[in-house]
């Protein structure tokens, strides 16, 4: 069970839609709490945990598989409480920069996935991808 941190309380990892739906993992926590002290301002959680009907409204990774039948892709890890999407007064450039920063001196080590948005930043600790980091427009 996911504790709160000094500046974020688990319940604000909860899915969006109103469901209830909150199965966050306890490292997409600390990483925001990791990244909030760096900063220095207050970070706002976009996105934690969704249902996978709130995933498939705003446009998520979708499951997908073969046509056997056989699940192939798990879809996204917000799903599984394996990723958060922050944003800031400060500028997403400065979030992603920060977190490349807090990375490299291993004050991330469950990172396994960022990528920077015009509005902020998507983190999550799902697994490995071929690459850690991913700037989208």
């Amino acid at each position: 069970m996911a504790k709160d941190t000094k500046n974020f309380k688990v319940s604000e990892f909860t899915c969006h839609c109103g469901c209830g739906y909150n199965v966050i993992d306890q490292r997409v926590i600390n990483m925001a709490q990791v990244i909030r002290e760096a900063l220095g301002v207050p970070v706002h959680v976009n996105s934690g945990c969704r249902c996978e009907k709130h995933n498939t409204n705003v446009g998520g990774a979708k499951k997908k598989y073969d046509k056997n039948g056989k699940l192939i892709s798990k879809g996204s890890n917000h799903m599984y409480g394996l990723a958060a999407d922050l944003s800031c007064s400060l500028s997403a450039v400065k979030m992603f920069e920060t977190v490349k920063k807090l990375h490299s001196e291993g004050k991330l080590p469950d990172l396994d996935y960022c990528i920077r948005y015009k509005w902020g930043i998507h983190i999550d600790c799902g697994g490995k991808r071929k690459t850690l980091w991913e700037v989208r427009a």
